[in-house]
């Protein structure tokens, strides 16, 4: 699960027009996984993992097992289709789910 949410970091990061998307977010991820709890920090332009959560600022929640979790962060399955299917389950406003699927969907790797 590590890798693949360090793979979607260095993605998003390489990827300037999708990038203009984690401008105007402020938000921790927790992504609640079978093997562990993970954190993305968007903030101030910039995504990047953390051990644990502060408490400070707005915390938004996607849970599920590791094998959807990984489809998920690797763009081959969208958010909502998730949700939809009981794959995953988020406590995370409607708007903020459009714009993670939108950043999911976007880093997704180019087949070669």
């Amino acid at each position: 699960m590590r890798e693949c949410i360090d793979r979607f970091v260095t993605v998003l990061a390489n990827k300037e027009h999708v990038f203009q998307l984690v401008k105007k977010l402020d938000l921790v991820l927790k992504i609640e996984a079978d093997h562990g709890i993970h954190y993305l920090l968007f903030r101030d332009g910039k995504v990047s993992y953390c051990q644990f959560s502060s408490p400070n600022g707005n915390i938004v929640t996607i849970s599920g097992n590791d094998a959807y979790l990984e489809q998920l962060l690797d763009g081959d399955l969208k958010l909502m289709h998730g949700v939809k299917m009981n794959y995953f389950k988020t406590d995370c406003p409607f708007r903020v789910q459009l714009v993670l699927e939108s950043l999911f969907y976007l880093t997704k790797p180019i087949p070669l």
